[in-house]
């Protein structure tokens, strides 16, 4: 496949949750298609099937080519991608009848169908044809991380330790993969029982890291808990004030480890699952969402039971804007999942996609109630209140999250910078400029607290000379933020330094070319330096990107009679604070 000989990831072992919008129509799209696979002929479920593929609904498209194989006689690239469409939707035996003849038929030309049957053959335990399937993959950068993984792993099973070493040190030949070379050399000596050794490794893999993810973290408390303990598991798997999971949930799942799984060791197919999830959680982050979702089908076919594989697949699914199927996907993470709090606030944001706000709201706030020591429901449930412009339920929500938490604590700056925007919106500023001071005595740096309290101050005509300092402390951390660049320029403007206000202006519209209240700036400072031609020109371009419409209103009125003298300029308000939870 293509995606083979592209693949360049920046390797990072944490799961992403980013997520991006899917090109092309909406996923929802495809319950356009009134009949069932069965009612279609050949032909025309070929074409649907086609429409569904186009719109990543590998669910329907593969439905719609399983009726198309109904006939028979078609050519070993349908064939192949109706293989890989099984095995995106996760139907695995279906995906094996297929595999042997697209391998037979294709040889190297058909690498993922390799690659499952070696993953089949390793189930089965026949190590010796996984190695002789994996042997047969091209040399690619991809292959040069999953090769090396796959041949160790493959070379424990079959007995051969020293082998295995030696093959996952190939990973280190490429740039940026020692946390990963560390990890499954932790992982590898696990399954070979050296306890000691694997303790050892397990530390380094977690030390390695100034913040170790929560996914390195947990495989390394997986292990204390089956041979040490509950507690010194617990003290690997929390070690950083900002935790994404509940450490209610960790304790349940350590405990569960202990008690069912003490003195076990890892087996090759989990080492092995956890090879394909760590190449699929890079090329997630790479945006190959066909090869990420592969790889982590295969690393749940090898282990039914890792909830992160499912989430990374709800994650692709929602991508790919099948949110509906997303939904369903994050609501099967067990109760007894160190994830289950990841995979509910992930649920509620599948539920905003599909428009199911009342529902969404429902959700926090139960598992607000379910959860009293947490406070990630009630943040949740602020920024959805912000988002929509209710200020009052979103302070209220803050204010509930507060009640949980320290007001020192130093985690906390985010959620007064996030209720400071509710109260300024509000018109409650007195209670938001205290928000935004603590939240800058918690973390003095944090360039969208500076750029939102001194562009407030600005625009209200107060502590001018403090509020420009912040407001160039912030574009010296963030000089590529259009948003705060336009701040720095509407301080200058504010105070009738107009010619340094264009120089910023222009940058700032070239970093946001398409922003209209930037452009609408530039236009002010054009016309303030008597570039009056230009000013007119940056108007008629901010009217072309949608302002609202007192904008709008405010640009037209510009555009006719143009700018009052200063000295009658009246205080104009302009939304460019950059409401971004840094």
């Amino acid at each position: 496949m293509s995606g083979l000989r592209t693949f360049a990831p920046a390797f990072c072992v944490a799961l992403g949750l980013s997520a991006c919008a899917s090109a092309g129509p909406r996923a929802g799209d495809a319950a356009a298609v009134p009949l069932s696979p069965s009612e279609m002929s050949a032909s025309g479920a070929f074409l649907a099937g086609r429409y569904a593929d186009r719109i990543r609904d590998v669910g329907r498209a593969s439905s719609f080519m399983d009726r198309v194989l109904e006939d028979g006689d078609i050519g070993i690239a349908l064939k192949r991608r109706a293989f890989l469409l099984r095995l995106e939707a996760g139907r695995y035996d279906d995906a094996a009848r297929l595999a042997p003849e697209i391998a037979d038929t294709l040889d190297a030309n058909a690498p993922i169908a390799n690659i499952f049957l070696a993953v089949e053959a390793a189930r089965a335990g026949d190590f010796a044809r996984a190695g002789a399937l994996i042997d047969t993959l091209p040399d690619n950068r991809l292959n040069r991380v999953l090769s090396p993984l796959l041949e160790g792993w493959i070379a424990l099973g079959q007995g051969r330790r020293d082998d295995a070493e030696h093959e996952i040190e190939g990973v280190l030949e490429l740039e940026g993969f020692a946390v990963l070379h560390a990890l499954h050399s932790a992982m590898l000596a696990d399954a070979a029982g050296e306890t000691a050794l694997a303790a050892e490794r397990y530390e380094a893999a977690v030390v390695s890291m100034p913040d170790p993810p929560l996914r390195v973290r947990l495989v390394a408390a997986d292990f204390q808990a089956r041979f040490l303990g509950v507690e010194p598991a617990m003290a690997t798997a929390i070690v950083t004030d900002t935790v994404s999971a509940d450490p209610s949930d960790v304790r349940t799942y350590l405990r569960r480890a202990a008690d069912t799984r003490s003195g076990e060791h890892l087996t090759v197919t989990d080492g092995l699952a956890q090879a394909f999830f760590d190449l699929a959680s890079a090329l997630q982050r790479d945006r190959r969402s066909e090869l990420g979702m592969v790889f982590s089908r295969l690393a749940l076919r090898l282990d039914p039971d890792f909830d992160l594989a499912t989430l990374l697949i709800a994650e692709i699914l929602d991508d790919r804007e099948q949110y509906a199927d997303a939904l369903a996907l994050y609501d099967t993470v067990p109760e007894s999942s160190a994830y289950r709090l990841m995979a509910e606030l992930r649920a509620v944001s599948s539920l905003v996609d599909l428009d199911r706000m009342d529902e969404a709201v429902d959700r926090l706030n139960a598992l607000a109630d379910r959860r009293p020591q947490q406070i990630d429901p009630l943040v949740r449930l602020g920024d959805l209140y912000r988002s929509n412009e209710n200020w009052k339920g979103a302070i209220s929500a803050y204010n509930r999250a507060f009640s949980r938490l320290s007001a020192d604590d130093p985690g906390s700056w985010s959620m007064h910078y996030s209720r400071g925007i509710a109260l300024e919106r509000d018109e409650q500023w007195d209670r938001a400029e205290a928000d935004f001071l603590k939240a800058l005595e918690l973390r003095p740096e944090q360039p969208y607290v500076l750029n939102y309290l001194g562009y407030t101050w600005i625009d209200q005509g107060r502590n001018l000379p403090r509020a420009t300092k912040m407001i160039e402390q912030a574009v010296s951390l963030r000089p590529n933020d259009g948003y705060i660049v336009d701040s720095l320029g509407w301080a200058m403007y504010r105070q009738e330094r107009f010619a340094e206000a264009v120089e910023h202006l222009e940058r700032a519209v070239e970093l946001l070319p398409t922003d209209a209240t930037i452009n609408d700036h530039l236009g002010d400072a054009y016309w303030r330096v008597g570039r009056r031609q230009e000013a007119r020109f940056q108007w008629q371009r901010a009217l072309s990107f949608d302002p609202d419409k007192d904008l709008a209103r405010s640009i037209e009125h510009k555009l006719q009679a143009g700018l009052p003298a200063v000295q009658s300029q009246s205080v104009k308000t302009a939304d460019t604070k950059t409401d971004v939870d840094g």
